[in-house]
C-alpha cells in the first residue's frame, strides 16, 4: 500500500489528499510563526530578568564596597587614636 497517494496504485493523489497536504502545511507554517513569537517573547523575558539580576548584583557589590570603605576608615581612625592621638 503506497502511503504517498492515499493507498491508490498508479502514483496519483486525489484532490482531497492535495487539499489536506496544503491545509496541513498552512497550519504548520502558522504554528512555526507562533512558536517564533513565543521564543522571542521568552528570550526577551529571560534577558530582562538577567538584566534585573545583574543590576541587583551591582547594587550589592556597591553596598559591600561602601561598608568595606567605612570599616577601613573606622580602623584607620582607631589606629591613629591608639598610636598617638588625633
Amino acid at each position: 500500500m503506497d502511503k504517498m497517494n492515499g493507498g491508490k496504485r498508479g502514483g496519483t493523489m486525489s484532490n482531497d489528499d492535495r487539499l489536506l497536504i496544503v491545509e496541513t502545511l498552512g497550519a504548520l507554517r502558522e504554528l512555526k510563526g507562533e512558536m517564533k513569537e513565543f521564543k522571542d517573547h521568552v528570550i526577551g523575558r529571560v534577558q530582562a530578568l538577567e538584566k534585573k539580576e545583574n543590576d541587583k548584583t551591582k547594587e550589592r557589590i556597591s553596598i559591600v564596597s561602601v561598608v568595606i570603605a567605612m570599616a577601613a576608615l573606622a580602623f584607620s581612625v582607631i589606629a591613629k587614636f591608639f598610636a598617638g592621638g588625633l
